[in-house]
């Protein structure tokens, strides 16, 4: 899609590499951010302050099979709402698209921080929980190393 877009050149590096840049200019910044997953709990539905429903939920990302995961918070506007809240719980697996933008705040002691706010753009289950990731034939595998 973004390649529709641009209208892409090539220039050369002293490297030799290719390196590619946009000789037109796009007419809108985006921020997006794709994660793989666990969902850390099931998805809750809530109401905003000006009465909008949404969904909120976070996804655990690990880098390597021993590294602590880093949490990610999303909320969903969307009309799949229900379908979220009813079809999706702690452990699946998920690929989630989204935007992302830093909402800035006050600190009880007055210091100014931001918070990154991921908004659902899509949400993809790649499989169930943990304890239905067994193959089927999990017995014959391991017949199969003995």
């Amino acid at each position: 899609m973004i390649r529709s877009m641009l209208s892409r050149s090539t220039i050369r590096s002293t490297a030799g590499t290719a390196r590619f840049f946009s000789s037109t200019s796009v007419t809108k910044d985006l921020a997006r951010i794709t994660l793989i997953g666990r969902l850390g709990a099931d998805p809750e539905k809530a109401t905003s302050s000006n009465g909008r429903d949404y969904v909120r939920y976070s996804v655990a990302v690990k880098q390597g099979r021993d590294a602590e995961p880093s949490w990610y918070h999303v909320v969903c506007f969307d009309q799949y709402l229900d379908y979220l809240v009813h079809n999706f719980s702690k452990g699946n697996l998920v690929y989630v698209d989204a935007t992302a933008s830093l909402q800035p705040f006050e600190t009880a002691d007055g210091r100014r921080v931001g918070s990154l706010q991921l908004v659902q753009r899509s949400i993809q289950r790649l499989s169930s929980n943990r304890k239905d990731e067994q193959p089927e034939n999990a017995e014959a595998e391991v017949e199969a190393e003995n």
